[in-house]
């Protein structure tokens, strides 16, 4: 696990053109979003992009760990932001949300949390509400899966990780994302009870999908 002084810089040097992946996500909160659920939300990376955007929005975080929230806590942009430690994929609130987001975790959940975590969201949701994930979704074939891994350790040997490093960081997503693609990440969002599903973002392992309740 990356320590939580080195998460931001990270996210930097591992996530291909990471800007344009969080601004997609951004773009599709609506207009009218009062409030906002941030699952997963470790050190407070998406947060401080989402206080610097919508700097009105009532924002509450929730992450497992305890290092991550209390590292995003310190943050003094993010003094405004409600944080609370706990397990996603047991957290259920009785307030209704406007947007539910999840960056980069769902990947490393099972099938079966992945299904409950989306009925939960489904039923977190305010009327109209919307829930966006951005992650790191298994590629449709080999083929793919082969070239996207290759590119992605080149993008990583460039922002200056060894290329053990970057094998090291890129092999394991293979065991914890094998079956989560786009397309079963989509029926399941439909079976959850979603009434639209869209993917206004793919790029190699990363998509973005747009719920709509």
């Amino acid at each position: 696990m990356i320590p939580a002084s080195d998460y931001d810089s990270a996210e930097k040097k591992c996530l291909p053109y990471w800007n344009v992946f969080f601004d997609t996500l951004l773009e599709f909160i609506p207009d009218n979003c009062g409030n906002i659920l941030e699952l997963a939300s470790g050190t407070g990376f998406l947060t401080e992009i989402l206080v610097e955007k919508l700097p009105c929005t009532d924002i509450t975080c929730l992450d497992i760990n305890r290092e991550y929230i209390e590292f995003a806590r310190r943050k003094k942009n993010l003094a405004g932001v409600k944080f609370i430690t706990g397990d996603m994929r047991k957290f259920l609130s009785r307030r209704r949300y406007d947007t539910i987001l999840i960056s980069q975790a769902l990947a490393f959940l099972t099938d079966y949390d992945r299904q409950k975590l989306g009925e939960n969201i489904h039923h977190m949701l305010t009327d109209g509400g919307v829930f966006i994930a951005g992650d790191i979704f298994c590629p449709e074939s080999l083929f793919e899966r082969d070239l996207y891994k290759k590119l992605w350790a080149k993008f990583m040997i460039k922002k200056g990780f060894s290329p053990e490093e970057a094998k090291g960081m890129i092999d394991p997503l293979d065991d914890y994302c094998q079956g989560n693609t786009i397309s079963s990440f989509e029926e399941m969002l439909d079976s959850a009870g979603f009434s639209r599903v869209i993917v206004p973002y793919r790029r190699e392992y990363y998509g973005i999908i747009v719920a709509y309740k």
